[in-house]
């Protein structure tokens, strides 16, 4: 019985060690198909994520080409000129509406502020005023948010408060701890469903020798520590936490 009850650790201990260098071997190919480029892979519904590609999309966006679009919880204020009793400030509500004298519902979600004002002018001056002027002014942004994990000095959910870029966001957390990867940082970005994952160099991007990327709502950013494969498993913690995906670890 004895001899049978040895056996049957040294079978557990050798299964752990093989399952442990498995993991490792997969860490590994993460990330060394990050450092070479490779291109995004298509992965199928519910299975891991694998593509830490260098972050060649998120890279090829326009860095002035973002305007911030007005979406549920945010606080706007709207102001009608020669008009004060009609200019209020309201909280749009979960349909996307903000209620205003007069008029009544107007739907402003998706919206950026110029439209809402477009939007509001039309609505007002087919009942109410002629040819009114209207000005909306975002006083609190609720409805978009990034995350910043790992090794920055004060990690959290940031509020995007207009364009927000990769290097703002790391700004916004404190900046990097000393023990971060300055040299690998995972972003990442879920689009229709589909979650990819870029690795960008904190180093590169201050340098200008890779775009500084502008963030979109619900980007998450993952700052491993330096030197530690123990790290990855942090992403797992966050995808699963935020996204809901199923991962390797």
């Amino acid at each position: 019985m004895l001899n049978r009850f040895i056996l049957f650790v040294a079978v557990m201990v050798f299964a752990g060690l093989f399952r442990a260098t498995l993991a490792e071997d997969v860490l590994d190919d993460l990330v060394s198909d990050g450092k070479a480029g490779n291109a995004p892979q298509e992965q199928p519904t519910g299975a891991p994520i694998t593509d830490f590609s260098v972050a060649q999309k998120l890279d090829q966006q326009d860095p002035g080409s973002y305007e911030y679009r007005i979406g549920p919880m945010d606080v706007i204020e709207v102001q009608v000129f020669q008009a004060e009793e009609l200019s209020r400030e309201a909280r749009v509500n979960t349909q996307g509406y903000v209620s205003l004298p007069l008029i009544g519902g107007v739907k402003v979600a998706g919206l950026t502020t110029s439209e809402a004002e477009r939007q509001i002018e039309k609505v007002l001056g087919e009942k109410y005023l002629q040819d009114p002027h209207v000005t909306v002014f975002i006083k609190a942004y609720e409805s978009q948010k990034i995350t910043v994990e790992g090794w920055v000095k004060n990690p959290g959910v940031f509020p995007l408060k207009g364009k927000t870029t990769f290097l703002q966001a790391i700004a916004n957390a404190k900046g990097m701890d000393r023990l971060a990867d300055f040299s690998e940082v995972a972003i990442f970005r879920t689009v229709n469903g589909k979650t990819r994952g870029y690795i960008l160099s904190y180093t590169k991007v201050r340098s200008g020798q890779q775009i500084d990327p502008v963030l979109q709502s619900g980007d998450i950013i993952v700052v491993n520590r330096s030197g530690s494969k123990a790290g990855w498993e942090l992403f797992t913690k966050t995808l699963t936490s935020f996204v809901g995906w199923t991962v390797l670890f």
